[in-house]
């Protein structure tokens, strides 16, 4: 009964639903004046690090797909896709990892009030855009998640032979 109640706290101590507006604002403001990082600075390290290894996994599978067109050989053609597909979906789980945490962060950006600079641009560009949804995530889950399909295709046409090399 006592871990229950453990979990239960350690839950909702971190969960970022359960903060207040004025909790997320004094943290922000602690930080301001105590320390060099505040949650802007935060998302900065975190969007800036999220488009380093976006693209890194283009040009990972840029050079997989090119070894894969010069290469020769329906062996060699297999282990090119099997290698670029191991090491597509590694990088792909520390883009999904370094998009979950920005997620939070723009959340707790926009929980810091009216006067902030995220509220105030939602509000300008409300119903004056096309809303494509989060782009974010396009970056983070769909393209990744594309070249992954696309080797898991190649390799299945080359071993069922659906492909001629």
């Amino acid at each position: 009964m006592e871990n229950n109640n453990l979990n239960a706290d350690k839950k909702s101590k971190h969960d970022l639903d359960n903060l207040s507006n004025e909790k997320i604002k004094n943290a922000y403001e602690f930080q301001f004046k105590n320390t060099d990082w505040t949650f802007y600075t935060e998302r900065e390290f975190i969007e800036t690090l999220l488009a380093n290894r976006f693209n890194f996994l283009i040009v990972i599978y840029s050079l997989f797909i090119t070894a894969f067109a010069t290469i020769e050989g329906k062996e060699n053609k297999l282990i090119i896709l099997i290698l670029g597909l191991v090491i597509t979906i590694l990088i792909s789980i520390t883009i999904y990892r370094v998009y979950t945490k920005l997620m939070i962060n723009l959340k707790i950006l926009y929980k810091l009030g009216d006067n902030h600079v995220f509220p105030i641009i939602k509000k300008e560009l409300e119903g004056k855009r096309r809303n494509i949804g989060n782009v974010n995530q396009y970056i983070a889950i769909v393209i990744p998640l594309l070249f992954i399909i696309s080797f898991i295709l190649g390799i299945t046409f080359i071993a069922f032979n659906y492909w001629k090399v």
